[in-house]
């Protein structure tokens, strides 16, 4: 499950609970529990009665808020997911149980009714959008949710705080806070057919009912974590972390260790062909309205809509936050400019495309009770990390500069014009034949013992008239390419195998001294094979 279907989680969990999906008690063990013998009763009038009576239970009970919120936090199944069974009579914090304060609303006979035809009844505490409502941020004190279900029609129903029933349509998302009362899909009554099932997947309630975890990989109770830590450093990675402990500890350049080899300060090694810099990540800088309004000046500029368009079969808007924007994608040049000893600098240019709404987070405005939204305009800037760094040119300073310039621009016409700029540059000069190798090598960690020269070089610019000039950076071979000894936690993601559970996302610390004031630059040197 990807993080937009996450957010909509409240229309997820309703649709993929089919009418028949019932979840029949099976074992005589467990449904001798519940052996009293009813008249068939209606599921969908059972559920709707159950909603109705924990609409009224929430809105009265501070305590029963309570129980549901730190249970959903709890993520038992990995989801926001409240198995009732194992909660019902749990001492609530100012006294009383969860079923006594729905036995209030509901009779004894019906809740029994309910739990034969549904044993695992599930409360679900959706993620929505834009903060507005999860278990997380729910305010109990002042926060009382309306309790949504699917009616025998697949209707998607709430009951609200007053009893009223409404409906949610299918391209609506509650700008509210709601709960979902549903069965699990993730925990199965346990019967002969489920025996042999790891005793650890087994979940026992206090009333004797046994339930089981249908894939192990729902299994949240015992909270063993396999998860990535900020001390695990991805394998394309490793070398730059091992860079900075050698830099750290015997006084070299990163960059000497990733493309030379040298560890020590009097080492010596070959130049790495397989290394290249790369940009790791963009991010503008700025007021994000203005920086919006900026690099949006063009009619054929991505631009946002002031609300969400309604989907139509001919012409389908995409749920979530790539629906408020139109005219594609950003497109911005990285220029490069590498001087080497033939006295020019050459002038590289690669292309980024990025999606509007992977740079911009918009702040929208609920109408009323229900989606769309009204945008009212930008609210953050995000910050872009390539889905593969992009390559720029292999640092081999015995050919090249110690410094290079970086100019990015948000391109928009294609015309351009070009013109000679002179400037000084640095090179190194501690390079020496290595008759056992056979081939030159870097004698020494910086410069070495030797002096470096200057020469005037000429570079040729090329300017797009009419798009974003972006301003430059400077990048020097010293220096830091990470300032962290482990890696950075800079968001989630959803993991499993269904997206049942939330993993953070880790990034190396890189050097933030890359800033044109119009947006900060990620760069990196990595292996390309």
């Amino acid at each position: 499950m990807n993080i937009r279907l996450k957010q909509v989680g409240l229309l997820l969990a309703l649709f993929i609970v089919g009418s028949c999906s019932n979840d029949m008690i099976e074992t005589s063990n467990n449904s001798s529990l519940i052996e009293e013998s009813y008249d068939e009763i209606d599921l969908n009038s059972l559920k709707s009665e159950f909603s109705f009576a924990l609409a009224r239970v929430l809105n009265e009970s501070e305590g029963v808020r309570k129980l549901i919120k730190e249970e959903a936090i709890k993520q038992f199944d990995y989801d926001y997911d409240v198995l009732y069974m194992l909660v019902k009579d749990k001492k609530l914090s100012g006294g009383g149980t969860l079923e006594e304060f729905l036995s209030k609303y509901m009779s004894k006979e019906n809740l029994l009714a309910l739990y034969k035809e549904m044993p695992t009844l599930t409360v679900f505490v959706p993620v929505l959008p834009n903060d507005i409502f999860s278990a997380e941020k729910w305010n109990v004190a002042q926060e009382v949710p309306f309790v949504a279900y699917k009616s025998k029609e697949n209707q998607i129903l709430f009951v609200d705080n007053a009893g009223k029933v409404n409906t949610i349509k299918s391209n609506e998302i509650p700008s509210f806070p709601i709960v979902v009362v549903k069965p699990s899909e993730r925990v199965i009554l346990r019967s002969a057919s489920t025996r042999n099932f790891k005793e650890a997947n087994v979940v026992r309630a206090e009333n004797g009912l046994n339930f089981v975890f249908e894939y192990e990989e729902f299994n949240n109770l015992t909270k063993v974590k396999t998860r990535v830590s900020p001390l695990d450093i991805p394998t394309q990675l490793q070398k730059v972390f091992d860079a900075k402990k050698f830099a750290d500890q015997n006084g070299i350049w990163q960059r000497d260790y990733v493309y030379y080899n040298i560890m020590t300060k009097d080492g010596k090694g070959v130049f790495q062909k397989n290394i290249s810099e790369c940009v790791y990540f963009l991010e503008l800088t700025g007021i994000p309205d203005v920086v919006y309004h900026n690099i949006s000046d063009q009619g054929d500029d991505p631009h946002h809509y002031d609300k969400q368009p309604q989907s139509t079969r001919d012409h389908p808007v995409p749920r979530g936050p790539e629906g408020y924007w139109y005219n594609g994608n950003y497109e911005f040049l990285v220029k490069t400019y590498v001087s080497n000893k033939n006295l020019v600098s050459d002038e590289i240019i690669k292309a980024i495309s990025i999606p509007p709404y992977d740079l911009f987070e918009l702040d929208l405005q609920a109408q009323g009770n229900r989606m769309p939204y009204l945008v009212k305009g930008v609210k953050s800037i995000k910050r872009y990390y390539l889905p593969e760094p992009l390559p720029l040119f292999d640092w081999n300073i015995e050919d090249y500069s110690t410094s290079i310039k970086i100019s990015i621009i948000e391109k928009d016409l294609q015309t351009t014009t070009q013109n000679v700029v002179e400037t000084t540059t640095t090179f190194a000069t501690n390079f020496d034949f290595d008759l056992g190798l056979e081939e030159k090598v870097k004698v020494g960690a910086k410069f070495g013992t030797s002096t470096t020269v200057q020469h005037r070089v000429s570079t040729t610019v090329t300017t797009y008239l009419d798009s974003d000039e972006l301003q430059d950076v400077i990048v020097n071979f010293g220096d830091d390419i990470i300032i962290k000894n482990e890696m950075d936690s800079v968001g989630f993601t959803y993991c499993g195998r269904r997206g049942e559970y939330r993993c953070p996302i880790y990034e190396p610390a890189l050097n933030p001294k890359y800033n044109s004031g119009y947006y900060k630059l990620g760069i990196i040197p990595l292996a390309q094979y």
